[in-house]
């Protein structure tokens, strides 16, 4: 008996032990089990890789797309660059070539791109991704824009490109003027005086000034050495222009009807002009027939800009429009070919004196109205 108790009481030690080893080993697992206890948080991976997946989405919004149907922000949008800078691009062309460049800010979600910059206020744009096609969706009423991803694109700096000032001075006009060249000074209309100022283009100085009796906001030497070489005015909102003498001052004729608001005038050869016109956004080829007649108009371009202040030099016509200039080819087709533009800077007119161009411009840092000279081709 005595020793089936103690063979009894060894098999319960053993279990003991083993049970003992057991636990302590259970213990170990749970040590184990309290790391796994961060399972959850591991198992919310799986929940955090949708947000991953996500921000993989919203990357994939980033770049360079080609518009192929709808417009987005201006008329004409041509390329969208969304930039991982949120910043947004928008490149324009029209049908006739004249190109536009915009920038704005933006914040983009997996969802929304909403433009905040001060051309277009806020405005938030729903969108969907669908491989290579973006679908925006502007608010209010506007159709959706499609764009197809590109690779390669043009930079912005070439689509409209940037213009250095070589000179540059203050002038007294407070409003958009097209100037000129008279082989020696620059000429543009100051209101407030009521006449046309003659300037030094060295200092800028005020030489003297011819009287008018019109609001000659356009003005244009005729490309001539003749002694009746003319001066071309126009007059306010008039859809005349007129001409006169250059050395004595004397009305010479007034052109047929054009369109009003005659805002720049461009000599081609003697009786031959460029005119343009922003309330009907049309340029005018127009043949002069000295004070015998009026003259006759060529030809009539219509645009889809407001064209502004026109010079005409070896072969091209320069027109200038809000922000830019662009160069345009006027045969065997009338087409824009290169845009350009003066940072900080809108532009009113252009002229040349025989070997830099001069613009006259209104600076966004003050409204100043200044002539600056520039490297334009």
């Amino acid at each position: 008996m005595k020793n089936l108790f103690y063979k009894s009481m060894n098999i319960v030690v053993v279990l003991a032990m083993v049970l003992g080893a057991s636990c302590a080993k259970d213990g170990e697992d749970g040590l184990d089990g309290a790391i796994g206890a961060q399972g959850p948080q591991g198992e919310q991976g799986p929940k955090g890789d949708p947000g991953d997946n996500a921000q993989v989405e919203e990357m994939a919004v980033f770049g360079q797309w080609e518009v192929i149907e709808g417009q987005l922000g201006v008329d004409a949008s041509k390329l969208l660059y969304i930039n991982e800078d949120n910043t947004l691009n928008i490149l324009s062309e029209d049908q006739m070539g004249f190109k536009r460049a915009y920038t704005t800010n933006i914040t983009v979600t997996s969802e929304q791109i909403t433009m905040s910059g001060e051309s277009y206020g806020v405005s938030i744009n729903n969108y969907i991704l669908d491989n290579d096609i973006l679908t925006i969706f502007p608010p209010g009423e506007a159709e959706p824009t499609v764009l197809q991803k590109i690779e390669n694109g043009p930079n912005p700096s070439e689509w409209v490109k940037s213009l250095t000032i070589l000179a540059e001075g203050v002038v007294p006009w407070e409003r958009d003027v097209d100037i000129t060249f008279d082989g020696e000074y620059l000429l543009g209309f100051n209101e407030n005086e009521g006449d046309i100022l003659r300037i030094n283009p060295d200092d800028f100085s005020i030489v003297d000034n011819i009287p008018t009796t019109r609001a000659a906001y356009a003005v244009e030497i005729e490309k001539s050495d003749a002694p009746t070489r003319q001066l071309f005015q126009s007059s306010n909102g008039s859809s005349n222009f007129y001409s006169y003498i250059y050395s004595s001052n004397s009305l010479y004729y007034t052109s047929e009807n054009l369109g009003s608001w005659i805002r720049g005038i461009a000599s081609i050869e003697p009786g031959l002009l460029w005119v343009s016109s922003s309330s009907a956004e049309s340029l005018y080829q127009y043949k002069s027939n000295g004070s015998l007649s009026p003259g006759e108009i060529l030809e009539t371009i219509p645009l889809d800009i407001q064209p502004g202040g026109l010079d005409y030099r070896n072969g091209y016509l320069y027109i200038t429009e809000r922000n830019y200039i662009h160069k345009c080819q006027t045969t065997p087709e009338f087409k824009a070919l290169e845009t350009y533009e003066v940072k900080g800077h809108s532009i009113d007119g252009v002229t040349h004196d025989g070997t830099n161009f001069w613009l006259s411009a209104e600076s966004w840092e003050g409204n100043t109205h200044k002539l600056l000279k520039v490297d334009l081709p």
